[in-house]
């Protein structure tokens, strides 16, 4: 790969990244999403609260580009960019780590029960296939959302984990984003790949 490609990667990664950073999602980085239980006369209640569902909508197909493979800065084809030898070990090991502590976050157990256990993965496609983004009937995510999603308690407890993994997903995005403006640093300075 030439190097001319791989700056153009880790910039069109750096650029999408800040245009997903500015959105209206993080207006509130202190608490984003999560519960709270009040005691009423009929015993507890259990109140969610995340962001806006156009805040959420802005993030979610935002962020799936990312995490889909059809665009060249996504996480998963920036793999290509280790064939360079002009990109660093420590951008490298950084995009590595990154990428696998995502994925080991997507593939833990989010629910399991009578209609079979679902990873974060799979709620994080659920939303987007199932019911946000597209209607395919025939989609295998699509089939799990009208699945699972049987009544409000269950689609606002998945949504409050659609919500966290958006989070998972942005976090790795901002931190790819950071390494990658200081390998375009290095590159720009000329300091060895090896540094």
């Amino acid at each position: 790969m030439r190097l001319a490609t791989s700056r153009i990667r880790l910039q069109d990664f750096i650029d999408r990244a800040d245009r997903v950073e500015k959105l209206s999602y993080l207006e509130n980085r202190e608490n984003i999403t999560g519960f709270e239980i009040k005691h009423t006369e009929e015993g507890p209640q259990v109140d969610f609260y995340q962001p806006d569902d156009e805040k959420r909508d802005a993030l979610l197909f935002n962020l799936r580009l990312f995490v889909q493979d059809k665009d060249d800065y996504s996480i998963r084809r920036l793999c290509e960019l280790y064939d360079d030898p002009n990109v660093s070990e420590p951008w490298k090991d950084e995009h590595r780590a990154i990428r696998a502590e995502l994925n080991l976050k997507l593939e833990r157990v989010a629910a399991e029960g009578d209609r079979r256990r679902i990873t974060h993965r799979d709620v994080f496609y659920m939303f987007l296939y199932g019911s946000l983004g597209h209607s395919d009937e025939d989609d295998h995510y699509y089939q799990l959302y009208r699945d699972w999603v049987t009544d409000e308690n269950v689609f606002e407890i998945l949504h409050n984990t659609l919500h966290i993994v958006l989070v998972w997903i942005l976090t790795a995005v901002i931190n790819i984003s950071r390494a990658s403006k200081e390998e375009l640093a290095r590159l720009d300075n000329g300091t060895s790949a090896e540094a």
